[in-house]
């Protein structure tokens, strides 16, 4: 079975972003070029590294929740000192 190169929408499909990428440099197939240099988000995601990189792409983690309190008090501390130092400031 032969993999579609366009989507429903006329987007490139996986297949298709494969097949232009993997073409020489201006040997691109020409009704798949013609569609990439029309198409906003088919560019965007050819330049994002299309398929090879939505397949490699990985979920990050969020930080930890104590490094995230962490952060949140020494601002806290922080904006506080700078407050004191601007009340003795202004006394003076």
């Amino acid at each position: 079975m032969v993999k579609p190169l366009r989507d429903d929408k006329g987007c490139l499909t996986p297949a298709g972003l494969l097949a232009v990428q993997s073409a020489p440099v201006g040997k691109a197939p020409a009704e798949l070029a013609g569609h990439v240099a029309a198409c906003a988000r088919c560019q965007e995601r050819l330049l994002a590294g299309g398929i090879l990189a939505a397949l490699t792409r990985t979920k990050k983690d969020p930080p930890p929740r104590w490094r995230i309190a962490v952060v949140l008090v020494a601002v806290i501390l922080l904006v506080l000192s700078i407050l004191f130092t601007l009340g003795r400031l202004a006394s003076a």
